[in-house]
């Protein structure tokens, strides 16, 4: 079921050729069995055809940068069996990913609740406060034009980032990765330069974020 080695290899020639009718029929007819094979991982409805779906897309439809995943498959198993297991891996990079996200999100709320974590000597100190204004430009002057239009779309308009993505024709994975790393790229300068301030200021990340939650005026 679900092809054979010969007819896949043929199927498959197909796609990389150009024909979309095999494409899609391909697609259609392997789509249900990515579903159910999420699901059987763990995957919620909704995870499992979201997952699904994008992978599937990566492996029959190229870019004009990257070929189809698919051209990768040798024939040397089902090729029921090759899209499982990259199906397996987009899950697992999925659930890491979101372990990640959650982690984060509970540490912004235990720095936001927990009073006793922060001096407030030195969160209200003004000098702290221009130096984290200049810390931030410089921060955001050093990563590209292009990113800096992102970043503000994501968070400051609340533009869904799938939406992005599909206008740079991006997956969603990577769209994710990309805007996880420039804000990681951006606290890392943003620390850098409060640790080589003239000032002598050498805050905690944990302080940064406090000042930030006290303004009630954009930096």
């Amino acid at each position: 079921m679900y092809l054979d080695l010969n007819a896949a290899s043929i199927s498959i020639k197909r796609c990389l050729s150009g024909d979309t009718d095999e494409a899609s029929r391909l697609y259609s007819e392997l789509l249900p069995l990515m579903i159910a094979f999420l699901k059987n991982l763990g995957a919620s409805s909704e995870e499992s055809e979201t997952l699904a779906r994008e992978m599937m897309c990566d492996c029959l439809v190229g870019t004009p940068t990257r070929q189809a995943l698919i051209s990768k498959y040798h024939g040397r198993s089902l090729i029921s069996t090759w899209l499982s297991t990259i199906a397996r891996n987009r899950y697992y990079d999925f659930l890491r990913r979101k372990r990640g996200e959650h982690a984060l999100a509970t540490r912004l709320l235990m720095s936001s609740t927990d009073e006793d974590r922060f001096d407030a000597k030195v969160t209200q100190d003004e000098t702290l406060l221009e130096a984290l204004r200049l810390a931030l430009r410089r921060a955001f002057d050093s990563i590209a034009a292009t990113d800096k239009v992102l970043l503000h779309l994501v968070h400051g308009h609340n533009v869904d980032q799938r939406i992005l993505a599909k206008i740079l024709r991006w997956s969603d994975t990577k769209m994710s990765r990309h805007l996880s790393a420039l804000r990681s790229e951006l606290k890392a300068q943003v620390e850098l330069s409060l640790m080589s301030s003239e000032s002598g200021t050498d805050p905690r990340w944990e302080d940064i974020i406090e000042v930030c939650g006290r303004m009630v005026e954009p930096l």
